[in-house]
């Protein structure tokens, strides 16, 4: 019980590789963790990794992960959304993240 609480723990806090890097320019790079910060990690590396990152992301986060990040996310683009809606065969769900209102009325 406590080996898996520890390897769960391990996970959560293992560090981004090096040449991810250039994908988070606005923040702290080594304040970023795999387990803690999957959301925006998975969203960042979808908008703009490269092929290397990308093969990364699919190597160490699970299809569901990514789904959900399809699914809610509003840092995507459209066509990075349709993008990944087709990888994951996410076509057939409806792939809209909610809208904030906003002071412009947008």
């Amino acid at each position: 019980m406590y080996f898996e609480f520890f390897l769960t723990c391990m996970e959560t806090y293992k560090a981004l590789p090096g040449y991810c890097k250039p994908f988070f320019w606005d923040v702290d790079f080594d304040k970023l963790y795999i387990g803690k910060s999957w959301r925006f990690i998975i969203a960042r590396l979808m908008e703009h990794g490269d092929d290397v990152a990308v093969r990364f992301l699919l190597k160490t986060y699970s299809r569901e992960e990514m789904a959900t990040v399809v699914r809610q996310s509003r840092s995507l683009s459209r066509r990075s959304r349709n993008f990944w809606k087709v990888l994951l065969d996410l076509e057939h769900e409806e792939c809209i993240p909610r809208s904030y209102p906003n002071p412009f009325g947008n």
